[in-house]
């Protein structure tokens, strides 16, 4: 990919003025989705029902409650959408306890290499915002972060653009200088059209042509996201890493 226009080369600004870095949270810093999506199939499975990887893949980058709206259209007026939520919140709180919550590769290097440089960042994320928090909070990175928007805080949600046009608000900075770091086609859309320059780190899904078009760049990783923002030193850079 090309480096986008406001990454140097030589230790100079990251993001002109006015300007701020606004990270997805599940799948882009936490590494959830694979473990959120066996966490619903799981559960639909001790109800009866068989989630397809097609539809999970479906739902990745949605709020709760439009997933949960999917299912139903899914599964039919029988489903029991209480007990299922009960019955994943249960999974996934299991998996924490005795699991932890995992990092993407280079997540946390990354966003104390931001910090460091002054950049104001904050997190768009579906999640609700009291979990989110949690989260963050148990892996060490909420400090880190001026900002946090949860999908339960705006009246749509991705793709819509709200909860990037808030998060800018909340961060008095303009969406036209910032960067959304987004792991799905759902979160691309809702940076990209709330005015944000938008790179994609893949994570259950691969872009399409469409969704590249979207974005100034597809990263393999958040570490070679890092590598790309590193000034040079000894007159070279680093090999971008996976």
């Amino acid at each position: 990919m090309t480096s986008p226009a406001f990454f140097t080369r030589s230790g100079g600004d990251l993001l002109p003025p006015g300007g701020a870095v606004v990270f997805d949270m599940d799948g882009t810093i936490l590494d959830t989705e694979a473990v959120i999506k066996s966490v619903w199939q799981r559960a639909s499975n001790h109800f009866g029902y068989d989630l397809s990887d097609d539809l999970s893949l479906a739902m990745v980058g949605h709020r709760n409650e439009t997933c949960l709206q999917m299912l139903q259209g899914a599964f039919g007026p029988g489903f029991a959408v209480d007990d299922f939520w009960h019955c994943c919140e249960t999974l996934f709180e299991r998996h924490v306890e005795t699991e932890g919550i995992p990092l993407k590769p280079g997540a946390r290097e990354l966003v104390a290499y931001l910090h460091q440089r002054g950049l104001p960042m904050g997190v768009a994320t579906s999640t609700d915002r009291d979990k989110a928090c949690a989260h963050l909070e148990s892996v060490g990175l909420l400090r880190y972060f001026s900002v946090l928007v949860g999908g339960n805080e705006v009246e749509r949600p991705k793709p819509a653009p709200d909860i990037y046009i808030e998060a800018a608000r909340r961060l008095g900075v303009l969406p036209a200088l910032s960067l959304a770091v987004e792991d799905s086609p759902v979160g691309v859309r809702s940076a990209h059209a709330a005015g944000f320059s938008v790179i994609m780190v893949p994570d259950l899904l691969s872009p399409s042509k469409e969704i590249e078009a979207l974005t100034i760049g597809i990263l393999p990783s958040l570490h070679a996201m890092l590598l790309q923002l590193e000034p040079v030193t000894d007159g070279r850079r680093r090999e971008m890493g996976g």
